[in-house]
């Protein structure tokens, strides 16, 4: 929106008249621009994928105590199933930044190529999360390297999301590395601290970023609940559980789970090549003893 200034105040009575001149509006940094319309566009195609079960099931995955690595190093490996729609997801020796592969010598690789749309993406989903309740995780956190995407989206994590134990899916939030920073995330970003993105270089990012307070100030935005947009007005992971307390990640089948790491899912001309890897997650668990337990997780991605 273009935005007008008067250059000064005057009074007819003092000058017979004002001359208004225009000052030049404050433009958005072009990556913010960029960074808002590729987020729109991901927002509709999460928003139009369709949310109803294939009938298929899962088995109930234990969560292990303590802090543990599983190899995955292939489909349907560990309660992490691929799901493609133009592109490729593969396990492979890292080419993306060899020298610094956060674990072991391979990753997930995820490529994705221009198709016919309107979706065009790469992911893997993870179903062991199940009815995890947000305010319970205690990790969400991930490496990536990037080594070609449209100048904004690195590999990014999606969570689906069930407000009221239904086990319906109300929502998907959606963290993404660019917003990480007050750049491009405004007061939330800068609070989250984190970045900026850099191609061909391992980073780490954390979906929780908890402070001293215990706040998650990790930056997340949503599908459905217009009060967490992307960009600029992003907002907290804290503030979205204050807003939906009972928030819990949900399977939509045994085919899909609630946990995604995803590329792509932008403009159906867009082409991305990415690596994630050591993608931990942890939960607090009741123990048989009635204790609070901790079971963290962190799935190696390797070559098979």
């Amino acid at each position: 929106m273009m935005r007008w200034r008067a250059a000064g105040l005057c009074t007819a009575a003092l000058l017979g008249g004002c001359e208004r001149t225009p000052v030049q509006p404050t433009k958005r940094p072009r990556a913010d621009l960029i960074g808002g319309f590729t987020s729109y566009l991901t927002q509709q195609l999460l928003a139009n994928e369709p949310l109803v079960s294939d009938g298929s099931t899962w088995t109930d995955e234990p969560l292990p105590p303590g802090h543990t690595i599983h190899v995955v190093n292939h489909d349907d490996m560990d309660s992490w199933k691929i799901q493609v729609a133009s592109g490729t997801a593969t396990f492979e020796n890292d080419q993306c930044d060899a020298a610094e592969t956060p674990q072991g010598s391979g990753a997930l690789h995820l490529v994705v190529t221009p198709g016919a749309g309107p979706a065009t993406y790469a992911r893997d989903r993870a179903t062991r999360y199940h009815r995890t309740y947000l305010r319970d995780l205690t990790r969400l956190d991930y490496y990536a390297c990037d080594h070609k995407n449209n100048g904004q989206q690195w590999p990014f994590l999606v969570l689906e999301i069930d407000w009221n134990g239904d086990n319906t899916i109300e929502d998907q939030i959606v963290f993404e590395p660019a917003y990480q920073n007050g750049a491009q995330g405004g007061a939330c970003g800068a609070l989250s601290n984190q970045g900026p993105e850099a191609l061909d270089r391992w980073q780490f990012w954390d979906g929780r970023r908890q402070d001293a307070a215990g706040r998650f100030r990790a930056c997340w935005w949503s599908v459905n609940d217009p009060a967490f947009p992307s960009g600029f007005a992003i907002r907290s992971l804290s503030d979205y559980i204050t807003a939906h307390p009972n928030a819990a990640i949900v399977n939509l089948d045994g085919n899909h789970g609630g946990v995604q790491a995803l590329h792509g899912l932008s403009s159906a001309s867009d082409s991305y090549d990415g690596w994630v890897d050591a993608l931990t997650i942890g939960k607090d668990i009741n123990g048989s003893s009635g204790q609070t337990d901790n079971s963290t997780i962190t799935y190696d991605f390797e070559q098979p």
